[in-house]
């Protein structure tokens, strides 16, 4: 049985407390069964989710380690293609090199800016970023509203949340 099916029966068993249509007797032998169905089936869906968050914690670290990974081997790369270039330049080597599934070949990049030192630049040449959006302080409100300050548009409220250790 699901757990929301138990749920559900525990309702409607907790209807049928007030009518006369059972015996009080059978309606709490039934919701004692009941609550030991619901409490084993309660632990099997919190064993589930501490399963799915160790996996999802297992997958955020393997997907780190593989971002890792994925940048030596660019740099590596972007090495190893550097290493080609300044072979070619030694030797002055300006044709193709092609074959059937690769072309190599010398290319100019376009012209770049470089910068010896931004201290000399002029204030004319420089661009501030936009100032970030104003956001609420929060913790500030909560303190305020904790003191008893009367905010307009806040309040303070507890919400719930299922706790699972081991």
């Amino acid at each position: 049985m699901r757990l929301f099916e138990i749920t559900s029966q525990f309702k409607a068993l907790a209807a049928l407390e007030d009518s006369d249509e059972l015996p009080p007797e059978v309606i709490a032998d039934t919701l004692e069964g009941l609550e030991g169905d619901f409490e084993a089936k309660t632990i099997a869906v919190a064993k589930f989710i501490l399963s799915l968050e160790a996996n999802a914690a297992a997958i955020e670290k393997a997907a780190d380690a593989m971002a890792l990974r994925a940048a030596r081997i660019a740099k590596r790369a972007e090495s190893i293609r550097h290493y080609v270039l300044l072979q070619m330049q030694i030797v002055n080597w300006n044709r193709k090199i092609e074959a059937d599934d690769i072309v190599i070949a010398r290319r100019n990049n376009p012209v770049a800016v470089q910068v010896s030192d931004e201290r000399t630049v002029p204030q004319a040449y420089w661009r501030q970023p936009p100032a970030p959006p104003p956001q609420l302080d929060k913790k500030l409100i909560k303190e305020k509203l904790q003191s008893g300050v009367e905010i307009p548009g806040c309040y303070l409220e507890a919400g719930e949340r299922v706790s699972i250790t081991l």
